[in-house]
């Protein structure tokens, strides 16, 4: 929704220097292209670039006071119950000026509290109210971290940020070398906590942070993911009948849709042709005139345009394209990283994201649907689900006799759980992985009537990093080109049902599934099941491709490009041993500094685009697809 920015001074009455400020406001002005909003007192400033989706008119405008003038909010954002919260409200006596979400949060958070109010809101936000007469400041970041918020602080001020790159003119960008170094060893990089910068930190998703002024930053915690666990609920959707739990999902997950698609700006949907965002474009289209999709179509033998233009006809709707080659993932890709923040790597498929937004952009869109949100709920990756053919060629062996059925049902307990966290790649990331799990599966084990098992475990793994480096993407990605994207999957309370589901909901037995790694086993059978109300078999059974973004394994990348490169100077290599680290390194290495340096480039040293994709086209080839 927007860009936001503070500076709360701890040892200094004067007022935060406006033209830092501006040019804050201006590093943020792609998140809020509609109007920019600057509050400067005294120990205080506050920035807000603002896309207008609800409530359009300047009145709704931020930084955003109550009438006394004693708070100012800054907020990004959407909270989809807001009309039910102001409904309640209203009741209490407290009365509005405007009809956006904005002052719906601002008064909860002045009459019930921050507390409350993170109980009562169901959205996406990041936001921080400032009150002048305590000279302090509230911050908080929504449950599953789908908007981000980045905190700086030293004994002189605390600084918050919707994007690191907002900081630099206030704060001096220097690497994070255990980061760099857990990067370059293979971790994709840190979702909370430390970020690729010394000392600028990631707000963890479900974090309350409370900052007077000159102390420390107080942090609390207010959701974590064991807490969507409830043994009652397990139970009670574990007795009723498939077609009761069907349809209980059907209706949580429309519902959302709708609730989604309000705005006062047009809401489009991102068109993958996957069955995930194909079941929410179908919804959505049931209670959408001409809802406007989108697709970008990476040109190639994986294309999945073809999909895309069935589910298009299919729901009688324009399918606007993007066509997507190999030169795109060389001329955008510093300009991808400079609003990624970080090297991409984990998600190849960032620089079609951003070309797609564009397009959405182009067509006056200001918001999309998105299906993020179904794989990690209902178990739609390869290495959630056991890897039966694997499993019947040593079963074969061992009971002859048995049938693929008998088989399977051995099979559902038997579950990848991944390669083992050690300590020595855990210490690169500061053991983010180590901790979360560690404390998902003794919080289970503290709570749970039930026998925890490895499906629950793996199912709220995937729920916590794996999902925030989507949500990062996503959000950055999409703000790049002034577009905000919204994920009907991701409400709570739906999010809850699918956590406790019983397993024979998300995989069960398919004598006619042929995946190669889980043979007869059909992934997301309930989504599946739903999307057959809404699509035609050949589009609602569809098998998961992932996004075929594959362009930097295919990339020759010749030692050229290293030498004098910013990873030697970051590691302080020589260019001896910059030249031994490129010999005796795979394509996967390769690529990893080539990102690297790339992020060094137009992050670090915030230097021009031109000079490093030059570099790039001088010493970059593509292997044929």
């Amino acid at each position: 929704m927007c860009g936001i920015f503070g500076v709360l001074q701890h040892n200094s009455d004067s007022v935060p220097h406006r033209q830092l400020l501006e040019s804050s406001a201006r590093l943020l002005e792609h998140r809020g292209p509609d109007n920019q909003g600057i509050f400067a007192d005294k120990a205080i400033g506050l920035v807000h670039t603002r896309l207008s989706l609800l409530d359009l008119l300047p009145r709704s405008n931020q930084p955003f006071c109550d009438q006394s003038l004693r708070y100012q909010l800054v907020y990004n954002g959407e909270i989809y119950n807001f009309r039910d919260l102001r409904t309640r409200m209203e009741k209490d006596g407290i009365q509005f000026r405007t009809t956006s979400d904005t002052e719906v949060l601002l008064q909860s958070l002045i009459h019930y509290g921050p507390r409350e109010t993170l109980k009562n809101i169901e959205g996406m936000y990041a936001f921080a109210l400032y009150d002048s007469r305590d000279r302090s400041l509230v911050l908080a970041r929504d449950k599953f971290g789908m908007k981000p918020l980045y905190t700086y602080s030293d004994a002189d001020r605390f600084i918050f940020a919707s994007e690191i790159a907002a900081m630099r003119p206030w704060v001096p960008f220097e690497p994070d070398l255990l980061s760099i170094s857990s990067y370059v060893q293979g971790f994709f990089g840190p979702t909370k906590g430390a970020s690729f910068y010394r000392n600028i930190k990631i707000v963890p998703p479900g974090t309350l942070i409370t900052v007077a002024r000159s102390h420390e930053p107080q942090t609390e915690t207010f959701f974590e993911m064991s807490d969507l666990w409830d043994d009652d609920l397990y139970e009670r959707l574990n007795r009723q009948k498939t077609e009761e739990v069907v349809d209980t999902v059907d209706e949580m997950l429309l519902n959302n849709v709708r609730m989604q698609l309000v705005a006062d700006a047009p809401v489009g949907a991102l068109c993958s042709g996957g069955v995930d965002s194909s079941t929410v474009m179908a919804m959505a289209a049931r209670t959408h005139g001409n809802l406007a999709i989108f697709h970008a179509n990476v040109l190639g033998p994986e294309s999945e345009y073809d999909a895309a233009k069935a589910l298009a006809d299919h729901l009688r709707l324009d399918l606007k394209i993007v066509d997507v080659n190999d030169s795109h993932f060389i001329e955008m890709m510093p300009e991808v990283t400079r609003h990624y923040g970080h090297p991409f790597l984990r998600h190849t498929n960032s620089v079609p994201f951003l070309m797609v937004s564009r397009l959405v952009s182009e067509n006056n869109v200001k918001a999309v649907l998105s299906g993020e949100g179904s794989d990690e709920c209902y178990f739609g990756y390869p290495n959630m689900i056991p890897n039966t053919r694997r499993l019947l060629r040593a079963a074969r062996r061992q009971w002859p006799t048995r049938s693929i059925g008998q088989f399977i049902q051995v099979f559902r307990g038997n579950l990848p759980t991944g390669e083992p966290l050690d300590s020595t790649s855990g210490l690169g990331n500061r053991f983010e992985l180590h901790f979360e799990n560690d404390r998902i599966r003794s919080r289970l084990e503290q709570i749970s009537r039930r026998r925890v098992k490895a499906a629950d475990l793996i199912g709220l793994s995937h729920l916590s990093y794996h999902l925030r480096t989507l949500l990062h993407r996503n959000d950055c990605l999409g703000m790049a080109a002034g577009i905000e994207a919204r994920f009907p999957f991701l409400d709570s309370s739906l999010v809850r049902v699918a956590v406790n589901l019983p397993y024979r909901y998300k995989v069960r037995f398919s004598p006619l599934t042929r995946v190669r790694k889980h043979l007869y086993l059909r992934d997301k059978w309930i989504i599946r099941k739903i999307a057959d109300r809404y699509l035609p078999r050949h589009l609602s059974q569809r098998m998961k491709m992932g996004f075929p973004a594959q362009a930097y394994y295919r990339m020759n990348i010749s030692p050229d490009f290293f030498r004098n490169s910013h990873v030697s100077q970051i590691l302080e290599l020589t260019p001896d041993q910059m030249r031994h680290l490129y010999e005796h390194s795979d394509q996967k290495m390769k690529v990893r500094l080539l990102h690297l340096d790339v992020w060094a480039h137009v992050c670090l040293y915030n230097l021009p685009d031109g000079e490093t994709i030059a570099r790039m086209k001088d010493n970059i080839t593509f292997n044929s697809q």
